[in-house]
C-alpha cells in the first residue's frame, strides 16, 4: 500500500506540474500534453492499472491489468469498453459501481475501494483491493478515472512487516526506558554517596575556618575560605542532580498546603538578596492586593523561585534590576513572574533551555557556571503542581519567567 500512495502523490504532482505548463501553452496542446503523461504514468505502473472515462470507455490499461482481470487470452491488449474486463464485471460490488458511473457520469473524486474475489487462471482463489479514483476538474484536463488493484497478499505482507516493524519498535521502547530508569538510579546513589564525604569535608573546613583547631594565618584564612565557598558550590551541583534523579524515577514528593504565597516569596527574596547584593543587582517584589490562597508546595516552590532568581541575578549585568511581580491572572489562577534585563536568550535556544544539563554557552570558559539542571527542575515540579514554566526572552533586551498556581475554590478540602 505504500507504494500505491506513493504513486497517487507522483500522479498529483504530474497533474500539478502540467497545470502549471498549461498556462504557456495553447488548450488543445496541453489537454495533448497532460493526457500523454498520465497514460505513460499509468501504463508503466507496477500495480494492474486502468484509466477510463465516465462512458466506461477505456483510454489505456498496463500489462499488469491486462495479465490479471482479461479472462481470456485471445481478449483484446487495448479493449475500448470496461465490459470486456470479465473479472471485474463478474464481481457485483464492480459491476453495480461500474454500471452507476455509466449511467449516471457522476464519479466520486474521494477514493472508493471494492475487494473482488475470484479464481485465477491457476485454478487457486484471489483476492484484490480494488481503488477507483477520480480525476475531475483540473485544468486542461478532461474527467476520467482510474481503477488500481492490490493483491490481497500483498497488503497482507506489508501488515505484517509492519506489525513486526511495531513490535520491535516496543521492545527497543522499553530498553530505553529501562535504560532511562538505571540512568536516574546511578544519579541518585552517585550523588546520595558523594554526598556523604562532602559533609565531614565541609565540617572539617568549618572547624578550621573558626580556628577551633588552631590559629590560622591570613593566607591559611583565605584559602580555607575559597576551599568553604567551592565545597558549598559542590555540594549545591550535587543536591541538583540528586534532586532531579529523585524526580525522574517519579520518587519526588509534593506537601500541598493552601496559603498565602506572597510570604514564602518575601522569604526566598530575602535568602537570595546577599548573592544578590554581591553583584549589586536589586530585587524588587511587587505583589496585587488582596491576593487569595493557593495550593503549592512551600519548599518546592521556594526552589522553583530560588533557580528563577539565581538565573537571573546570573545573567543580569551589574547594577541591574530584577523585578518579581504576583498577581491574579484570573479566579483560578495566580501568576507569578520574575523579569530581568539581562542579555537574553535567542529565540532557537528557547525550546532547548529546559532540556535537562543543557547550557546556551557551550564553551568551557563561559562566565556563568552549572549543571543546566535549574530550569529542568523548575519544570518537573511545576507540572507536578498541574503547571508548566513559559520563557520569553530576546536577546540584550531580558527575560520573563512565569508560571500559574491554583487558587483556593471554595469547598477544596
Amino acid at each position: 500500500m505504500p507504494s500505491l500512495l506513493f504513486a497517487l502523490v507522483l500522479l498529483a504532482i504530474i497533474i500539478a506540474a502540467s497545470s502549471v505548463r498549461a498556462q504557456s501553452q495553447p488548450e488543445s496542446d496541453n489537454v495533448q500534453t497532460i493526457q500523454e503523461l498520465m497514460t505513460v504514468f499509468f501504463k508503466e505502473s507496477n500495480f494492474p492499472t486502468v484509466m477510463f472515462k465516465p462512458d466506461l470507455s477505456i483510454i489505456v490499461t498496463n500489462n499488469s491489468f491486462r495479465n490479471v482481470f482479461l479472462l481470456h487470452p485471445d481478449s483484446p491488449k487495448n479493449p475500448s469498453s470496461m465490459a470486456a474486463v470479465d473479472r471485474l464485471w463478474q464481481d457485483a460490488d464492480c459491476r453495480q459501481l461500474l454500471n452507476s458511473i455509466q449511467a449516471t457520469g457522476a464519479m466520486s473524486v474521494s477514493p472508493v475501494f471494492v475487494d473482488i474475489e475470484f479464481t485465477n487462471d491457476k485454478g487457486s482463489p484471489e483476492t484484490y483491493i480494488i481503488v477507483f479514483r477520480a480525476y475531475d476538474g483540473h485544468p486542461g484536463l478532461e474527467p476520467f478515472m482510474t481503477l488500481t488493484a492490490v493483491n490481497a497478499r500483498y497488503t497482507q505482507r506489508l501488515a505484517k512487516e509492519l506489525s513486526e516493524k511495531l513490535a520491535e519498535k516496543d521492545t527497543n521502547l522499553k530498553k530505553l526506558e529501562e535504560v532511562d530508569r538505571l540512568k536516574s538510579e546511578f544519579l541518585a546513589t552517585l550523588s546520595h554517596e558523594l554526598k556523604t564525604p562532602l559533609v565531614s569535608i565541609k565540617g572539617y573546613l568549618d572547624l578550621i575556618a573558626s580556628e577551633k583547631m588552631g590559629p590560622l594565618t591570613e593566607k591559611q584564612a583565605k584559602a580555607v575560605q575559597i576551599s568553604l565557598k567551592n565545597t558549598s558550590h559542590l555540594n549545591s551541583m550535587i543536591s541538583s542532580i540528586l534532586n532531579f534523579a529523585r524526580m525522574e524515577a517519579g520518587k519526588l514528593m509534593f506537601d500541598l498546603v493552601h496559603q498565602k504565597l506572597a510570604p514564602r516569596i518575601n522569604d526566598t527574596v530575602d535568602s537570595m538578596r546577599p548573592i544578590a547584593e554581591s553583584r549589586n543587582i536589586t530585587l524588587q517584589s511587587n505583589y496585587e492586593k488582596d491576593l487569595p490562597a493557593v495550593v503549592f508546595d512551600p519548599e518546592l516552590i521556594h526552589r522553583v523561585m530560588c533557580n528563577l532568581l539565581e538565573n537571573s541575578i546570573k545573567f543580569s549585568p551589574t547594577g541591574a534590576t530584577v523585578m518579581i511581580e504576583v498577581c491574579q491572572h484570573s479566579p483560578q489562577t495566580v501568576k507569578v513572574m520574575v523579569i530581568d534585563r539581562g542579555c537574553g536568550i535567542a529565540d532557537d535556544k528557547l525550546e532547548l533551555i529546559k532540556t535537562p544539563f543543557y547550557q546556551v554557552a557551550k564553551s568551557d570558559t563561559r562566565p556563568t557556571s552549572g549543571l543546566g539542571l535549574g530550569l529542568a527542575i523548575c519544570e518537573k515540579i511545576l507540572i507536578g503542581h498541574g503547571t508548566s514554566l513559559h520563557i520569553e526572552s530576546r536577546e540584550n533586551q531580558g527575560t520573563t519567567c512565569s508560571f500559574y498556581l491554583k487558587t483556593v475554590s471554595e469547598g477544596t478540602p
